[in-house]
């Protein structure tokens, strides 16, 4: 093994972390008062890190603005405590709290933009905070500052009477962090940590799998400002004094830098990187006006030779599943999808849509029923609108007229993630898969909606979080051995070939036991077993009662699984029926083949 991969491993260790973290415990009344501070301050970059690797590193929103959230936490946590007699603990809370609300609502506007317009919009969210506490003199102190904080190096921090020294701030500092890290490995590992990643790839499959866009990014900035306001609140006490001047754009880009050079979407790499910017200002006095210059230099040489950071360097690797904790019996393949009853009911109707883009009519005026324990097949030359039909019952477009019902009511117009909620399941004409996601958190990932447990459970890793993650796990193992993928279970998606990619999809699909499936050519790419696997699996889903919709051009495959074929040509619907009768009909030959023009000798 690589001595850097050991390292990395030995870092990643729990035993190793929790043996250093007691050392330091111990060592903090042996060493002098300002190792103490450093330290201190060690632990407020680890978790403003933290906080911005939650935030771009995992859920991908750009944030160039984070002091924005140190300030107002910092502030707040100081006025509570100094002006209103609020307990140190309480204080450290509130001000967690308040910078969690101010995230959450910063995500209403951000959550409408992306890349350029997002980091644009953080960066004024910073600078509008610093302008404010510039310039609201009464209740920050303007660019004087605020003095006369409580804080444990002048001997003024008291906790009921008891008066804490550096030593146990440090301590209780420790402890807080220690905790921190524990709840967001547990978060990160459970199906909150995977749909924040899946947001980060693909906002339209994460809707495909009923994880709510909006409501997923406006999580991941309240979750995101809460722990950048619990390190406000413990460098507000430690500090004593702070100024307007602690908080400018300079701070957002240290807090930006750490998490990169650490590793963005890696927990230990954010140690390792606060670890590197908490010691390496001290070691370049000498360069402090080229700041700039020399974080500039440290990102392009990160971005060019590292490129997932030091954790990268260290192999380290984020888990986003549970499974080398819990594990549980491999239930009968019969189990995973819930059985239904009313084979032959009407499941879903489409009336009469209409869909147009700038002027194309991409359906016009389909109708068409999928029942129950069933499979219709979509046939058509390529811009015959069957995909489009597809995007359109699933919630990804919302058509320009007409209607779609599924169990007796009107979804035309939900938005995606609420129609797979409701059971709606799809995939895509090529996989969407998270390529970094092994195969077991990519299918693991497809039973979202079923979920029952919320997110402190998850942090905790709770007893019963334990046991959902755990029957998930099973079915998951289930899946993989029917559709033949338990050779590759933690190998990821990315790197395997496309036919195995496709048969991942699907069983991601069967995952969230679905009640009606939409598969946008699955059997594209798969050699001969992998397209008798896919039959057994789309066999499987129809035999307990599941609704099957397929697309696929290939007409062998379809021959040996639809009860009904429906063919479309230019948004038409030309033929429904039998496949034997689709072979014979002149106007889908027509529409395949093209009409036979007559020569005149």
């Amino acid at each position: 093994m690589n001595p850097l991969h050991m390292l990395g491993k030995a870092i990643s260790s729990p035993w190793l972390v929790g043996g250093l973290c007691v050392a330091a415990a111990a060592g903090a009344s042996f060493v002098d008062q300002g190792t103490v501070q450093m330290w201190c301050f060690l632990i407020v970059n680890i978790m403003l890190a933290q906080s911005i690797n939650v935030l771009t590193g995992i859920a991908g929103q750009i944030s160039l603005g984070h002091a924005g959230f140190l300030a107002i936490g910092s502030y707040a946590s100081a006025i509570l405590l100094k002006d209103y007699g609020l307990p140190f603990p309480l204080a450290i809370a509130a001000s967690a709290l308040i910078s969690a609300a101010v995230g959450y609502v910063l995500a209403i506007p951000s959550g409408r933009v992306r890349e350029f317009y997002l980091a644009m919009m953080s960066l004024a969210f910073g600078l509008i905070v610093y302008e404010l506490v510039r310039e609201w003199r009464g209740m920050t102190g303007g660019v004087m500052g605020m003095r006369g904080i409580p804080s444990p190096g002048l001997g003024t921090l008291e906790l009921f009477g008891w008066r804490i020294s550096p030593e146990w701030y440090f301590r209780i500092m420790l402890i807080s962090l220690i905790g921190l890290m524990l709840m967001l490995r547990n978060f990160v590992k459970s199906h909150f940590g995977r749909a924040f990643y899946a947001i980060h790839v693909s906002e339209i499959a994460a809707g495909s799998l009923g994880i709510s866009q909006g409501g997923t990014k406006r999580f991941a900035y309240a979750l995101s400002g809460g722990i950048a306001g619990l390190a406000a609140g413990f460098y507000a006490f430690m500090v004593g004094y702070i100024t307007p001047e602690s908080f400018t754009l300079m701070r957002s880009v240290e807090i930006l830098v750490m998490a990169v050079v650490g590793g963005l979407g890696s927990l230990v790499g954010q140690v390792l990187g606060a670890s590197l910017f908490t010691y390496l200002p001290q070691q370049l006095q000498a360069f402090s006006d080229y700041q700039y210059i020399v974080y500039g230099l440290i990102l392009v040489f990160s971005f060019t030779l590292l490129p997932r950071g030091l954790a990268g360097l260290l192999g380290t690797h984020t888990r986003y599943s549970k499974h080398d904790q819990l594990c549980g019996q491999v239930p009968d393949l019969d189990t995973v999808l819930s059985q239904r009853s009313g084979g032959g009911q009407a499941l879903v109707e489409v009336r009469d849509v209409v869909m147009n883009f700038s002027g194309l009519r991409a359906l016009d005026g389909v109708s068409l029923t999928v029942r129950r324990g069933t499979v219709t097949g979509l046939v058509g030359p390529n811009g015959s609108g069957k995909s489009t039909l597809v995007n359109v019952i699933s919630g990804i477009y919302t058509p320009t007229a007409g209607g779609v019902r599924f169990k007796d009511e009107e979804i035309a117009g939900w938005p995606a993630h609420r129609v797979a909620r409701a059971g709606v399941t799809r995939t895509f004409q090529d996989p969407r898969n998270v390529p970094s996601f092994s195969v077991r958190e990519n299918i693991l990932m497809g039973a979202h909606r079923l979920y029952a447990h919320g997110a402190f459970a998850a942090s905790v890793n709770s007893a019963a979080a334990r046991r959902e993650e755990g029957r998930f796990l099973a079915r998951t193992a289930a899946l993989m051995e029917a559709a033949g993928l338990s050779a590759y279970a933690d190998d990821p998606v990315g790197d395997l070939p496309y036919g195995i990619q496709r048969l991942v999809e699907v069983a991601r699909a069967l995952a969230s036991d679905p009640e009606l499936l939409l598969l946008d050519e699955p059997a594209a790419g798969l050699s001969d077993t992998e397209a008798e696997r896919l039959m057994a699996l789309v066999r499987m889903a129809r035999d307990h009662g599941v609704g099957v919709m397929l697309i696929d051009h290939h007409m062998d495959f379809l021959e040996e699984l639809v009860d009904e074929v429906v063919a479309f040509d230019a948004g038409q619907e030309i033929y429904r029926g039998d496949m034997a009768g689709m072979r014979d009909d002149p106007t889908v030959i027509e529409a395949y083949l093209g009409k036979e023009e007559t020569s005149h000798a």
